[in-house]
C-alpha cells in the first residue's frame, strides 16, 4: 500500500482535496483507504488553516513515477511552488508518506517521508487508516509515533467526509 497525504489552505480546500483524489485514482492507482478530513493550523509558518487527509492506494508505478504524477496534479490544481525557502499557502499539497515498506533516497524523494513523525496533521489521519503500520526506519507503529509526537497542534474533525471516486 502506498500512503499519501493531501492538504489545502487556499480557496475551496475540500474541493481541491476531492479533485486531487479523483486525479490520483485516474492517473496513479486505485484509492483503497480514505481518512477523515481534519482542519489544522499551518505548520512551520503563519498561514491560513489547512484541511488535511491521508489516503492509501495501490499502483504499479515506481516511486519516481508517482512523484512526477503528483507534482503534475498539483500544478493542474493551481499549485505554484515558490522559489524561496520555507513554507507557503497552497491550493494543494500532495506528499508520498510510505511506498509499501520501501526505504529509498534520491535527490528528488525520500521514503518514508522524512518528517512525518513530527506532524500531527499527518499522524492523526494516518492513524485512522493504518494505525498499526510499522515505520520501516523507525520501527514504530503510526499509533506509537502519534503518541510520541512533539507537535501539539489541535486538529478539528471536518464537517464533511471524503468518498471513494
Amino acid at each position: 500500500m502506498i500512503y499519501l497525504s493531501l492538504g489545502s489552505n487556499l480557496g475551496d480546500r475540500f474541493a481541491y482535496i476531492e479533485k486531487a483524489i479523483e486525479k490520483i485514482q485516474a492517473q496513479v492507482g486505485e484509492v483503497k483507504k480514505l481518512s477523515p478530513v481534519y482542519e489544522t493550523p499551518a505548520w512551520g509558518y503563519d498561514g491560513a488553516a489547512f484541511l488535511n487527509a491521508c489516503i492509501g492506494i495501490t499502483s504499479q508505478k515506481s516511486p519516481e513515477e508517482v512523484l512526477d504524477i503528483l507534482l503534475s496534479i498539483e500544478r493542474s490544481l493551481g499549485r505554484v511552488r515558490n522559489q524561496k525557502e520555507g513554507y507557503a499557502d497552497r491550493s494543494i499539497d500532495l506528499d508520498i508518506l510510505f511506498f509499501n515498506e520501501l526505504v529509498f533516497e534520491s535527490s528528488k524523494l525520500q521514503l518514508p517521508h522524512p518528517r512525518l513523525a513530527l506532524r500531527q496533521f499527518i499522524l492523526t489521519p494516518m492513524q485512522d487508516i493504518a494505525g498499526e503500520l510499522l515505520h520501516p526506519k523507525l520501527h514504530k507503529s503510526i499509533n506509537a509515533l502519534k503518541e510520541a509526537c512533539p507537535d501539539e497542534a489541535k486538529l478539528t474533525l471536518w464537517k464533511k467526509n471524503l468518498s471513494l471516486p
